[in-house]
């Protein structure tokens, strides 16, 4: 990861505003890390990340459980380096 990129962590992205919150944090250069509960839903966004080659990273997270995330924000941290 380029050291100066901006990284977003968006939830709830399988449909709605986190959906396209995420879509529009991508195009404008974010490295997005789109979250949801249920990874079945990830198909459209991984869909339009590939065709639009945004820089989306997709990610299991239930924000009702700490577990979850703790696990979720683990990851990101790991892999943007922190």
């Amino acid at each position: 990861m380029k050291s100066n990129q901006k990284v977003a962590v968006v939830t709830g992205t399988s449909s709605g505003i986190g959906h396209e919150t995420s879509l529009a944090l991508a195009r404008s250069g974010f490295r997005t890390y789109a979250t949801m509960r249920n990874l079945n839903k990830s198909e459209n966004i991984k869909s339009v990340a590939t065709k639009e080659n945004l820089p989306i990273h997709i990610n299991q997270l239930d924000v009702t459980d700490d577990i979850s995330i703790k696990n979720a924000v683990q990851a990101i941290l790991s892999e943007v380096g922190e």
